[in-house]
């Protein structure tokens, strides 16, 4: 049983707490938060340490992994840290807040030893599982283009402060949604290599961070992806995968429907939300060795590097 502390108590925390305390294979062993109130409640619910400053985690507990749940401009200082003190690390997406943060990790990870993943969830999600396996049968023939559009009311008051500025958060809507974007077409279409063109604003000019992006993603020698996101008020989200005998329609990351003759037909992928569960496993798999579906450094890497292009294109 791998011994696992998480360090970060924000609104995904649980789904990392639930999915280790529901495991055979993990032994939660410490919180941490410098919120002291949420440290202490995760403690008492999970019936495990707490702890206020993350770096006593290494000398006070026999944790062999961490996950670390920070905010963005933390990823780098927290995951070198750890790695440097013997343990393995998952750090949630986006790997970090750009590609000198990102080289600094992965060199950290290779001197140590210690395995570097990165959570990239939505390459768990069932509907996108079982569209990988749509693409790879060649079932609709060819993969052409896609399109995601994404909207949502990223300025609302329950958002921590912190990801309005770009010093910490690196960026705004791009940076936090593109990285999910990005890793599932990466995921999808098996290429990293990409070209990217870009227009990104904000019309919300209190805050330094873009509120609205679009990109335009090519592949080499494959497809095309026209990707829209706008922070302003929240209407939908959906994918939309054009193939050379149909499409296929991915709503609100979890409904998958297929279009073979002019009608769309519901595909039951008995989605589960177990998305984290089943990232954990592959992290242990990954930890130990094994092939594994979860994504390393170098792959996060290549994420924030995808996401610059967007920036530097603009």
């Amino acid at each position: 049983m791998i011994k696992i502390a998480v360090v970060g108590l924000g609104i995904i925390s649980e789904e990392h707490l639930d999915a280790i305390y529901e495991s055979n294979d993990f032994q939660l062993v410490a919180v941490c938060d410098v919120i002291k109130d949420k440290a202490k409640e995760a403690a008492e619910k999970y019936k495990t340490n707490y702890f206020f400053d993350y770096h006593e985690i290494p000398k006070m507990t026999d944790a062999e992994a961490v996950i670390i749940n920070l905010p963005h401009f933390l990823h780098c200082e927290s995951t070198v840290f750890f790695l440097e003190n013997g343990l393995h690390v998952l750090v949630e997406k986006p790997m970090a807040n750009n590609t000198k943060e990102a080289a600094l990790m992965n060199e950290a990870a290779e001197k140590s030893g210690k395995k570097l993943a990165i959570g990239h969830i939505q390459r768990f999600f069932k509907a996108n599982t079982k569209l990988k396996e749509i693409i790879d049968s060649s079932e609709l023939g060819k993969l052409c283009m896609s399109t995601e559009l994404r909207t949502v009311d990223y300025f609302n008051d329950r958002r921590p402060k912190w990801f309005l500025q770009k010093e910490k958060s690196g960026g705004g809507i791009v940076i936090n949604y593109g990285a999910h974007a990005l890793d599932k077409l990466f995921y999808l279409i098996g290429i990293t290599d990409v070209e990217i063109h870009s227009l990104i604003g904000n019309v919300n000019n209190d805050y330094d961070v873009e509120g609205h992006a679009q990109f335009f993603v090519k592949f080499k020698d494959g497809p095309s992806s026209a990707i829209t996101f706008s922070g302003y008020s929240s209407v939908g989200y959906e994918c939309i995968y054009y193939f050379e005998k149909g499409c296929a329609k991915v709503t609100g990351s979890s409904e998958l429907f297929i279009n073979k003759d002019g009608t769309w037909e519901y595909i039951d992928v008995k989605e589960d939300n177990k998305a984290m569960h089943r990232q954990l496993a592959e992290f242990k798999k990954y930890i130990n060795g094994e092939p594994s579906l979860i994504v390393d450094g170098e792959y996060g890497y290549k994420i924030i590097a995808a996401i610059e292009k967007v920036y530097e294109e603009h």
